[in-house]
């Protein structure tokens, strides 16, 4: 295990340049969470403000970091999750709406909270690691995997490449000319440009630069030729009709009250909700222990000491610490007003930096405070769907890369692991891919004469899984 004394081996100046160099790799979420809150960013409308749930992230993601910082005295931020709000947006949301809730998004809160709660229990007794240990390696890498192919497709649809067919469901867009389309190519190219070239805010500033592109091109249409400006691929485009420019640079911050204790506590009582729940609680789990195993791991590295984890026996009691600061800022996210939050991959910009104490995640934590009087410039960032896609197609490409952990060659894992994967993006439903790949695993290990490979958690969960299934 080690030492602790590292953790103190930096300056005020130094934690606070590597909390806001956290704070800009992370800020997309700023823009993201509302749209997926909302449900535009998915091509639905659930009711939520998205003035509201700008100011309800913030505020979520800074009680994030400060406990992180705080509790776990870690140099990691925390925020809203991506997937974990995609989950929200598409599974939890519909299966509330199917169980009758006139407002769903507020049962679809509560039982976020429920999760956040047994995740919170499960921190405090130590079962944490039980549970970690009982889903099979390949379906948690599937899970990652199978999310971030589902963003590329939300990013995909965003740009304006695919778009609905009768044939064959979906296509490629008739107007590969259409300004929405070319601004967030060009929008994706400067992303990884800059990520390339070790930017860390690459990701926000590829969001800004795409805006500021589309607005470019609406201003100059008026000058090119007529064919050009009057075709349908420029009148129906979003450049010309979506894009909102902000109504200031500063303003007083958007009240977050109609999301804030917003739950509909029934569906907590609710058994329709409750598999919702225990996916969800997964989806956490295995996010943010996988991150903060990462994470804590680069930090010990780039310090020159023994690993932060060294294992699943012996633990850092840092790396403890966080697990409990993430529970607890889980548990306050819903009643904030938005999906689940945990600690965030970028965070590991702060450890070349020389960030090491809990100070970084509390200064970063202060800068989502500090951002909340800037809510017109983001809000008018994320009315621009074209604006989010190089953000969602880049972090797509992040998860993705979690598939290679996966043994393809043994189709017990494999085949299980594909069920996830393509089950997410093509029923358009987290819930219901996690639950096809969580059916077939040990059912697969059983067939292949495999089956003491399969422990009593794992088989409760396949059939729970094949309950739902047949249930939806």
């Amino acid at each position: 295990m080690c030492d602790e004394t590292h953790e103190v081996q930096s300056s005020w100046k130094t934690e606070t340049q590597g909390g806001m160099a956290i704070f800009l790799a992370m800020a997309y979420i700023m823009v993201i969470e509302p749209a997926v809150l909302s449900g535009r960013a998915v091509g639905m409308n659930f009711g939520v403000p998205e003035d509201a749930a700008f100011t309800a992230t913030c505020l979520a993601a800074s009680l994030a970091c400060v406990l992180m910082g705080i509790v776990g005295r870690l140099p990691i931020a925390a925020a809203p999750y991506m997937g974990e709000n995609i989950f929200f947006a598409t599974a939890l949301v519909p299966a509330a709406a199917a169980a009758g809730y006139a407002e769903p998004w507020r049962a679809a809160l509560a039982t976020t909270f429920l999760s956040a709660l047994l995740l919170l229990a499960i921190s405090v007794t130590g079962m944490r690691r039980l549970l970690a240990q009982a889903i099979p390696p390949s379906l948690v890498a599937a899970i990652i995997g199978g999310i971030g192919l589902f963003l590329a497709f939300l990013g995909l649809k965003a740009s304006g490449v695919v778009v609905a067919s009768q044939g064959t469901f979906v296509s490629f867009t008739s107007e590969p000319l259409s300004p929405d389309l070319i601004v967030a190519t060009l929008g994706l190219i400067a992303t990884i440009a800059l990520h390339a070239r070790g930017f860390k805010s690459a990701v926000v500033v590829g969001i800004a630069l795409t805006f500021a592109l589309g607005l470019l091109a609406r201003e100059l249409m008026p000058f090119f030729p007529a064919c050009i400006a009057q075709s349908h691929a420029v009148s129906s485009s979003l450049v010309m009709h979506g894009l909102q420019l902000p109504t200031g640079v500063i303003a007083i911050p958007p009240s977050p009250a109609p999301l804030f204790l917003g739950l509909d506590w029934r569906a907590m009582l609710d058994p329709s909700l409750f598999l919702g729940a225990i996916v969800l609680l997964f989806m956490i789990l295995f996010d943010a222990t996988g991150t903060l195993l990462a994470v804590t791991g680069t930090i010990a590295k780039d310090a020159k000491t023994t690993p932060v984890a060294e294992g699943r026996d012996e633990l850092d009691p840092r790396f403890q610490r966080g697990l409990l600061a993430d529970a607890l800022g889980s548990v306050a996210a819903p009643l904030i007003g938005t999906s689940s939050v945990g600690a965030f991959m970028e965070s590991a910009v702060a450890a070349p930096i020389g960030a090491r104490r809990g100070l970084c995640a509390i200064v970063a934590g202060l800068c989502f405070l500090l951002a909340l009087p800037f809510a017109p410039l983001f809000q008018s960032f994320g009315s621009f769907a074209p604006a989010t896609a190089p953000a969602l197609l880049f972090i797509s490409a992040l998860l993705i890369g979690a598939v290679k952990r996966i043994p393809w060659d043994d189709a017990t894992e494999s085949v299980p692991a594909l069920a996830v994967i393509a089950g997410v993006p093509l029923t358009f439903s987290i819930a219901h891919g996690i639950a096809f790949g969580f059916l077939l695993w040990p059912v697969m290990k059983l067939a292949a004469g495999r089956g003491n490979e399969v422990g009593w958690l794992a088989w409760g969960l396949g059939l729970t899984a094949g309950v739902s299934l047949c249930v939806h």
